[in-house]
């Protein structure tokens, strides 16, 4: 259960388990998905707004080794509609820091901040960090959250690093909800350490202590322990939650606010238990099993409006990595393409790797607005953006920052349109 801090006994009904939380990275975009409903119509031809090469910039493309561990070597993300922030990991030799842990892989990380305007270098720092986990988070309006070991940083163009937090029982995992107004952070529970049973010690370590702090805030807003580190369903006021519901193959989403009563918002069909990637405030993207082995049956639902649309995407990409518009319109779906079937625990290998393709979506219709291909392959993801608006996509492709344009959002259809749309189809 997740303890509400300062309620006055009251507790938010999570139910969710770590299998739940986990997204699975095994479907591809829907335009390679060969869906079995006709196949949607071309993207038009579209052409980068910006192009800035990174070469000049000091960035190389990382060995193979950063390939298939998912280490972060890059991050980027947009300040604003003109600034992007650019950071990669410098090359080279470093002296070990006096008093620095034995157990630390240090990496120097440039971070450069670019005017889209006139595609040059606004402002640069290096930063120091001491392990190749993910660093940098798109946080508030104009600031990211930077993470070195076991401390929070907050930056802004001027690419200072402000003191925030630091976690002195050490950071295992970390999150920023969709419209940045949640953060989660996952630490060793200091009252669980060196108790745990050979089990947990198999499942990843010792238990962790969540933490859900507001926008801005040092004080959480909701504790609660696990077992491992779990992806968070965090929406715009609380969480989601899962429940089995009463026919077979059917499970009902609940949205439960820090402050208030749950509400069921939705049923999912499904013949496994559905995992939950939240896309934005309102949206939450749920992903379940559906028919042949190789689809994955995914459903958009809306905590205000219910079920948004429904698609059917091939499970043959593997490490999907997402990001979203901070006010919601887009959500941009990254996965790497291989050349064999691989399951959850199976070994990746460079020569397993294809492609990493990228697709923008409408969140709120599923329309597909945008397909690119990033290079080189980044297995950490971070190696595209979404503006905070949803107006502008940034993928590093090529030895290039290429920065587009996208259209505007298309409105969802009317939900009485919809059933119609069902029904001719269902005939």
């Amino acid at each position: 259960m997740l303890k509400v801090c300062g309620a006055t006994g009251k507790r938010a009904g999570w139910a969710a388990t770590a299998a739940l939380l986990a997204i699975p990275a095994l479907f591809p975009i829907s335009t390679l998905a060969q869906k079995k409903a006709a196949p949607p119509p071309p993207l038009p031809e579209a052409k980068p707004a910006v192009s800035i090469e990174v070469g000049p910039l000091g960035y190389r493309p990382p060995g193979a080794f950063y390939l298939t561990y998912k280490l972060s070597s890059a991050a980027m993300g947009f300040f604003d509609d003109d600034h992007l922030l650019f950071t990669f990991r410098m090359g080279g030799l470093l002296k070990r820091a006096p008093g620095d842990p034995p157990g630390d892989d240090d990496q120097e990380i440039r971070a450069v901040v670019l005017d889209l305007a006139t595609g040059t270098v606004a402002q640069q720092a290096q930063w120091r960090m001491h392990d190749r986990s993910q660093y940098l988070w798109p946080y508030k309006d104009g600031e990211f959250l930077v993470r070195v070991r076991d401390s929070l940083f907050i930056t802004n163009q001027a690419l200072q690093l402000e003191p925030y937090m630091t976690f002195d029982a050490g950071i295992r995992a970390m999150q920023v909800s969709p419209d940045r107004g949640l953060l989660a952070v996952e630490t060793n529970d200091p009252a669980k350490l060196g108790a745990e049973t050979q089990d947990q010690k198999l499942l990843g370590g010792p238990p962790v202590k969540v933490m859900v702090f507001p926008q801005g805030e040092k004080k959480p807003l909701a504790e609660s322990s696990a077992r491992v580190p779990t992806l968070l369903p965090l929406m715009g006021d609380g969480l989601l939650d899962l429940l089995e519901g009463r026919a077979q193959g059917s499970w009902l989403m609940r949205d439960v606010p820090f402050e208030g009563q749950p509400q069921t918002v939705a049923e999912v069909r499904s013949s496994c238990q559905p995992s939950a990637r939240p896309l934005s405030a309102t949206v939450v993207l749920m992903v379940g099993c559906y028919g042949d082995a190789d689809d994955r049956q995914v459903t958009a639902v809306s905590t205000k409006d219910g079920e948004l649309w429904r698609d059917h995407w091939q499970n043959r990409f593997v490490w999907g990595w997402f990001d979203s518009a901070a006010n919601g319109s887009r959500f941009v779906y990254e996965s790497v393409q291989v050349n064999r079937s691989i399951s959850t625990f199976d070994a990746l290998y460079p020569e397993d790797v294809q492609a990493q393709l990228a697709g923008v979506y409408d969140t709120e219709s599923g329309k597909l607005v945008l397909v690119r291909d990033a290079s080189p392959v980044l297995t950490a993801g971070q190696n595209v953006a979404l503006s905070p608006d949803g107006k502008r996509f940034a993928v590093l492709r090529n030895g290039v920052i290429e920065i587009y344009d996208l259209p505007p959002v298309t409105e969802p259809a009317p939900k009485k349109a919809q059933m119609v749309a069902k029904k001719k189809g269902s005939k």
